[in-house]
């Protein structure tokens, strides 16, 4: 037994600064964990197999949902050119135009024109008895509640995705019938087709007629342009050539004519060639004019022959031959000579008329080629003044032909694309190609079978682990081994398996009761796992004070019903087993438990001694076969068990007994019930305290602790009782079949 000491020693300032550490220390890990879900598998199993049930009551009550899945092609390089896209030069981008046209699926238009592509009797396979009231008229403004729910279901139970990397887009629809998934299915691409249609058509319709009420203005500005450029043309004396006088360019385009290609300029063209030609002609007449002014006949035959002349010239050469002939031979007096004179002189003057005539000829040529020469100037003069006025209007009439020219060409090139667009509206509108046609699904999509099981097993788990980790956590019972050294701080001592005692029934024969002394299993059942259990309390008590064993030790609780008294019976017959000399003493004054482990009476005791009421010590010797083992029972009730515990007296017979016996236990009252115990605990040279599994609160072993602290009690350890063989960690799985 301690000395009692107002000051703890170091060691006893370590063990506390421990505790604190240990107090601080809550992370649980893997084994924990492990532990806790295997003390709650019961609990987890029956909600897996609840979640399970569910599942298979929600998958055998719920509507089975079918899929019908058509497909289409969206060509974005089609969807809103209205036929001008090179005008604008503008083009969307492919993914957007995909993602608008899939919206466009869903909307409400297309939904309201589905359900109106159906029949009476086809409706009212869908819409059910009251299809009549929900039927939404085309283009309403307003619907009712009713209608406004079946569109939204409606709209719900389509589901439009795009196919990857593909202009392919599929579009399902969800029904109970199978039937009527695949007819709505499919009318709903037909709405969607029409819808399409009849849009981008109205838009390029809206399109034509803006263009053309612009072009109608803008024809009136190419009117009024090109009659500017024709009055120009007419006050100017300018046609075109090639082209008239419109001035259109091949295609179209090139550019504006110049000048040059005007009458004026032609004219003086031609102006200029006549008066060279004029000129060149003058010069030849007036050169032959002066050769016949200045030569003889012969040279003025030579440069203008004439027939006369040539006669005249040859009867002449005649008649000189014929007079030199004739003068020579007959002499100058020869009569026929001066008829050849005669002839001669008449031959030279009509060959001298001759040459007038035609010196007057070559005269009046040159007078009437000197005459055109002075026309052709003058004339080239005037229009050579028009061409210099010409060039000064060049400018004037650039700006009135490229204004002309550009509004012409506006006006046909629009005029060209308004007429492709009309064409391009009916072609492009129709940007949508069918390729797949929904048909009506054999196998539901809906409930998925297999995966609401799973979920419900899944949820089942996850419920019943969730409510298992809850349970712990509100639970302030003790539920594992490492809570003791985690939550307190204390050394473990012993696991002492659950002990299982036969039911026994009362004298009434109602009532089933059990007998305290089987509960001696350390005695009873010495080959057994729970008196194994006790022999390994034994070990570490010994164990743990080689060097100073504790020879009073203190056996107590925190709460009624731990199993404390059944602790320390057990603990002293596997101490008595082993050859020591052991007393127990019952000091539980309120509610003694001892006696009725042994099966003995319990009419003098503790109590009697402590009052001085007997003066020989009431020992027993429970069983026969242990003569080393004594007991103490408690005794008659006290009224102060406070006092009497606490005395003089009582401390005195515990030196005592210290002389006579090798271990004194003590069996207390629980420490957080009463104060009994205090003052015990401080005397006892180890306090063991005895908890329960799924009993003891940790809230109540955390005060005990404090209150011991300030005792300066030595706690050897803490013993877990009444815990399942599986659950001690000791012996496994296999424990209680090597046992047995």
């Amino acid at each position: 037994m301690r000395v009692q000491t107002t000051q703890p020693d170091t060691e006893g300032k370590l063990d506390q600064r421990s505790l604190t550490e240990a107090d601080s220390a809550s992370a649980l890990s893997l084994g924990d964990i492990a532990q806790m879900l295997g003390r709650h598998k019961w609990f987890i199993l029956a909600c897996i197999v609840i979640g399970t049930v569910v599942a298979v009551v929600y998958v055998k009550s719920v509507t089975p949902i079918y899929e019908a899945t058509a497909s289409i092609r969206i060509d974005p390089g089609r969807i809103g050119s209205l036929g001008l896209a090179d005008l604008t030069g503008t083009q969307a981008d492919s993914a957007e135009l995909i993602a608008t046209e899939m919206a466009i699926i869903k909307s409400d238009a297309v939904a309201i024109d589905t359900m109106h592509s159906l029949s009476d009797e086809e409706f009212r396979e869908y819409a059910g008895p009251n299809a009549k009231q929900l039927a939404i008229p085309l283009g309403a403004i307003s619907l009712s509640p009713a209608q406004e729910e079946m569109l939204s279901h409606f709209k719900s139970q389509i589901n439009v995705l795009q196919v990857p990397s593909t202009q392919l887009v599929t579009i399902s629809f969800r029904n109970p019938n199978p039937q009527v998934a695949a007819l709505l299915a499919n009318r709903l691409i037909e709405a969607y087709l029409r819808q399409t249609f009849d849009s981008r058509y109205g838009s390029v319709t809206q399109v034509t007629k803006w263009l053309s009420s612009e072009m109608d203005s803008l024809r009136e500005r190419a009117a009024e342009a090109q009659k500017k450029l024709a009055d120009f043309q007419e006050k100017n004396n300018i046609l075109m050539l090639g082209g008239g006088s419109s001035g259109s360019s091949k295609d179209g385009g090139g550019e504006s004519p110049s000048p040059s290609a005007s009458t004026v300029t032609d004219r003086l063209t031609q102006l200029n060639n006549r008066l060279t030609v004029a000129q060149g002609d003058r010069i030849v007449k007036e050169a032959q004019m002066r050769a016949a002014e200045n030569g003889n006949t012969a040279v003025l035959a030579a440069m203008f022959p004439s027939a006369n002349l040539a006669a005249l010239q040859s009867q002449q050469a005649t008649l000189y031959g014929q007079y030199v002939q004739l003068s020579t031979k007959f002499g100058q007096n020869y009569p026929p000579l001066a008829q050849v004179k005669d002839q001669m002189q008449k031959t030279d003057a009509e060959l001298e008329r001759q040459s007038s005539i035609v010196k007057n000829r070559l005269k009046q040529e040159y007078d009437t080629a000197v005459a055109i020469q002075s026309s052709l100037q003058q004339q080239y003069d005037e229009q050579t003044d028009k061409a210099y006025a010409l060039n000064r209007k060049a400018a004037e009439f650039a700006v009135l032909y490229a204004e002309g020219s550009s509004s012409r060409e506006l006006y046909n090139t629009l005029q060209y694309k308004l007429q492709q667009a009309g064409v391009d509206a009916g072609l492009q509108s129709v940007n949508t190609m069918r390729v797949d046609t929904a048909r009506a699904p054999l196998i539901p999509v809906e409930p998925k079978k297999l995966v609401i099981l799973s979920f419900g097993l899944v949820l089942g788990l996850f419920a019943g682990v969730g409510s298992a980790f809850l349970r712990e956590a509100l639970s302030d019972k003790l539920q594992s081994v490492d809570q003791i050294e985690r939550a307190l701080g204390y050394q473990l001592l012993a696991i002492i398996p659950h002990i299982s005692i036969a039911q026994r029934t009362d004298n009434k024969g109602d009532a089933p009761a059990f007998d305290a002394s089987q509960m001696l299993v350390a005695y009873n059942s010495p080959l057994s796992v729970n008196a194994e259990a006790f022999r390994n309390l034994r070990n570490a008590l010994l164990l743990s004070s080689i060097d100073r064993p504790a020879k009073m030790l203190l056996v107590s609780s925190t709460i009624p019903g731990e199993g404390k008294s059944s602790t320390t019976a057990n603990y002293g017959v596997v101490l008595a087993q082993k050859g020591a000399r052991v007393l127990l003493v019952d000091a539980d004054l309120r509610r003694p438990a001892l006696h009725s482990k042994f099966g003995v009476e319990n009419k003098r005791g503790l109590s009697n001694l402590i009052l001085g009421d007997d003066t020989a010590e009431p020992f027993t010797n429970p069983l026969p076969d242990l003569d080393n083992l004594f007991l103490l029972t408690a005794g008659k009730k006290v009224a102060l068990p406070s006092e009497a515990l606490g005395s003089n007296k009582f401390y005195s017979l515990l030196q005592q007994w210290e002389q006579e016996f090798d271990y004194i236990i003590v069996d207390s009252a629980p420490l957080l019930i009463v104060s009994d115990s205090l003052p015990l605990a401080s005397w006892a040279d180890a306090l063991i305290l005895v908890t329960r599994y799924n009993m003891t609160p940790l809230g109540a072993l955390k005060r005990i602790r404090d209150v011991l602290r300030h005792t300066n009690a030595q706690v050897a350890g803490v013993v877990i009782n009444d815990m399942a063989v599986t659950q001690t960690g000791y012996y496994g799985g296999y424990g209680s079949g090597y046992y047995n």
